[in-house]
């Protein structure tokens, strides 16, 4: 049952691989075309500022740049009515007795019952 390996013959014959071919260099990558030149520097688009641009296997592509205006400023949390201030959440009276005597269901309630209030103008958000 107990076989033993093949004995050691250092002169078994070398096997017939050959060495790998020698490196071969890349060709250099075609050469860069730029395209048209870019906007200057400052280019604010109008709102008919129609952009092509030209693949050479799909033809021309519409790109429609829209304005940005710079006196928009969204601010998340912002006052609707004075856009000045910023909305704070407060819970009202009745959401917190409702908290404390239902106690479980009660402080779903209160977080329903929350009320917005601006910092600036005091107006309530509901």
């Amino acid at each position: 049952m107990e076989s033993k390996p093949p004995p050691y013959n250092p002169n078994m014959p070398q096997s017939t691989m050959s060495p790998p071919p020698p490196y071969q260099p890349m060709p250099p990558p075609p050469s860069y075309h730029p395209g048209p030149n870019p906007p200057p520097i400052g280019f604010i688009p109008t709102a008919n500022t129609s952009i092509y641009t030209q693949n050479s296997t799909y033809g021309a592509i519409p790109v429609v740049v829209q304005p940005v205006r710079a006196t928009d400023v969204i601010v998340v949390g912002g006052c609707p009515a004075c856009r000045v201030g910023v909305l704070s959440e407060e819970f009202t009276l009745p959401g917190l007795c409702c908290a404390f005597w239902f106690f479980p269901i009660g402080v779903l309630c209160c977080l329903a019952m929350k009320e917005r209030r601006c910092t600036n103008c005091g107006a309530i958000f509901t």
